[in-house]
């Protein structure tokens, strides 16, 4: 869709992307308002005409058409299984072939998608006004029909010291040996699908909300939130840098990153990406920005210019990076791919690749650079040993595991469980659990301040939980 509107500007691009997300389930206009982070219906029609786009209804009609049209070419199955699939009577996808297209199912069929493609071209218009654009800097990749539509990223941290083959680090102590006690929990009801979260070293939290174009500044101290920020559609993931004068914020259907400055909750700037951007993690040398998209492909951003300085390919779409702390290398796990790249910097070598199967998804590595933890939403917790590259250890922690986090001390796991609603706490030394947190709801990423005496646990259910 987007190859036949070339003309489309970034907000315009983020209308064909929700609609392509959700397929054949509606979209109330109002809803998609929210999403675009705009007031209401009336301002998303007068958009709508400005990018030459058909209405809302007409739109969604040709989203779902092209869908099922799509689904059909690719699997060969028959209208009546893929529209009862996606949970839609088959007589109003006949009908809605009819009205839209002109011609029945069958012969939309034999057309072909490339046909139905080119009709939802003839709909649309260009705009006669020219339209100032943010310039599209990433690699020229091109993008796979097989790449998965996806959202995620995890916390890191690591050094090296010597150990036997095969043998498990036990919790090195630290100056501080602080972690969350969970004596004191609450929860701060946000909506719009709280996804991620990234923690300021001056008490602050920035919380993105998927459906609402917007990311929240949480005062840790106060429980509160203290101003509101709007950023792209659909927000994912956010970090923040080292000093606390930055934070970036992915937008999958605007295929951007949002630069906040900290100092006065404002955006300062939107740096274009080829592909849904998910994770982001800022470089050791903090001038070098990461993000994966559903392009297949890692991409480093210099922060000074905006432009990519690297594509390293991946064999699936990545969800959650981590950074090693002695900043020599960087960990992509990738889900569908069952494995967990190493990545050398600033060479962008990959060293190896470690084949844990199941489907990766958070990451982070122990303080002392021993040990690669890993978040399996098909089994539990993984450990790789990073000398040796063996794995050590897989762990059943009672779900499927998605976020994952350290204590900064290194005597705590914190990993969540979204179909469990809950987040587990794992003893590292031992593998075993020591506290559950219930959560409820869909616990997405969990943070834990530099401190270690506070965690945060972003809940797509329209949530977040302070754990103290």
């Amino acid at each position: 869709m987007h190859a036949v509107l070339p003309w489309l500007s970034t907000r315009g691009r983020a209308v064909i992307n929700t609609f392509a997300s959700y397929g054949v389930r509606a979209l109330p206009a109002e809803r998609l308002a929210t999403m675009l982070g705009l007031e209401n219906r009336f301002q998303l029609a007068r958009l709508l005409r400005r990018e030459g786009l058909p209405a809302v209804g007409q739109l969604a009609d040709w989203a779902s058409l092209l869908h099922l049209l799509l689904e059909y070419e690719s699997t060969g199955k028959a209208l009546v299984p893929l529209a009862r699939h996606a949970g839609i009577e088959p007589a109003t996808c006949y009908r809605r072939y009819q009205r839209v297209l002109g011609v029945t199912w069958t012969q939309a069929r034999k057309n072909g998608f490339g046909w139905a493609l080119t009709k939802f071209a003839e709909c649309a218009r260009r705009p006669q006004r020219p339209r100032l654009e943010v310039p599209r800097r990433a690699a020229p990749v091109p993008p796979s029909w097989s790449t998965a539509v996806s959202r995620t990223l995890g916390p890191a941290i690591v050094g090296v010291r010597t150990m036997r083959p095969g043998m498990r680090s036990p919790a090195p102590p630290t100056a501080t040996g602080i972690h969350p006690q969970g004596a004191a929990t609450t929860t701060l009801r946000l909506g719009a699908r709280p996804y991620d979260v990234a923690i300021t070293r001056d008490g602050f939290a920035y919380v993105v909300r998927a459906d609402a174009a917007a990311v929240e500044r949480l005062d840790l101290r106060l429980r509160k939130v203290v101003a509101s920020i709007p950023v792209g559609c659909n927000p994912t993931r956010v970090v923040c840098d080292r000093r606390g004068l930055r934070a970036y914020v992915s937008n999958q259907f605007s295929e951007s990153i949002s630069v906040i400055d900290v100092a006065t909750n404002r955006r300062i700037n939107e740096i274009a990406v080829n592909g849904w951007p998910a994770p982001v993690l800022i470089g050791p040398d903090e001038r070098t920005l990461y993000v994966s998209t559903t392009w297949d492909h890692l991409y480093a951003i210099s922060l000074l210019t905006g432009r990519v300085t690297a594509a390293i390919p991946l064999p699936a779409t990545s969800h959650h990076l981590a950074l090693h702390p002695g900043g020599k290398r960087l960990y992509v796990a990738t889900r569908t791919a069952g494995t967990v790249m190493e990545i050398a910097l600033p060479t962008h070598e990959v060293l190896r690749t470690f084949k844990l199967g199941g489907q990766p998804q958070g990451v982070a590595v122990a303080a002392d650079g021993s040990e690669l933890y890993v978040a399996n939403e098909k089994g539990g917790l993984d450990v790789v040993h990073l000398r040796t590259g063996v794995q050590t250890a897989s762990v059943k922690i009672g779900g499927s595991a998605f976020g994952l986090a350290l204590s900064p001390d290194g005597a705590q796991v914190y990993a969540s469980l979204v179909a469990a609603e809950r987040v587990q706490v794992i003893d590292r030394a031992t593998l075993k659990v020591v506290r559950t947190i219930p959560t409820g709801g869909i616990p997405r990423e969990v943070v834990i301040d530099p401190g270690g005496s506070t965690a945060v646990i972003a809940n797509e259910a329209g949530w977040v939980t302070v754990v103290g």
